[in-house]
Order: C-alpha cells, then structure tokens, then sequence
C-alpha cells in the first residue's frame, strides 16, 4: 500500500495531466484522455481522503470515550 506522500506526488502529478489534457481537448468535453485522467484523479483523492479520515479516527480511537463524545459535541 502506498504512503500518503507518495500519494499526494501521484495526485498532484495527475493533476497537472489533467490540466494539459483539458488544453489539449479544447472545447470538446467528452475527450476520453481528458476523462480518463479525471477519472484517475478522482479515485487517488478519494483514496488520499480516505487515508487521512482512518489515520485520524485511529487518533480518536486511543482517547477515552467520554473525551470522543466531548470532542464531537463540542
């Protein structure tokens, strides 16, 4: 499994494909690079997303469960 820098490069790398993709293709919106590249960048900020939301509920989990409440409702 990759580490979250290393996923943050891809992404952001992607994002840039992204970009020359959409220069590329112009006006013409359903270009399949450009949709292939946005799909590709979608699905590693998902993944990036992911990986930050169980690091930082695994930083929830060690408090005591009456400090978790405290913190959610407050």
């Amino acid at each position: 499994m990759p580490t979250l820098e290393k996923l943050k490069e891809h992404v952001s790398q992607t994002k840039t494909k992204v970009e020359e993709a959409a220069q590329k293709a112009g006006d013409f919106k359903y270009d399949p690079d450009l949709r292939k590249t946005r799909k590709k960048y979608k699905r590693l900020s998902r993944k990036a997303a992911k990986m930050i939301f169980f690091e930082k509920n695994a930083e929830l989990k060690k408090k005591p469960k009456k400090e978790r409440k405290a913190a959610s409702e407050g």
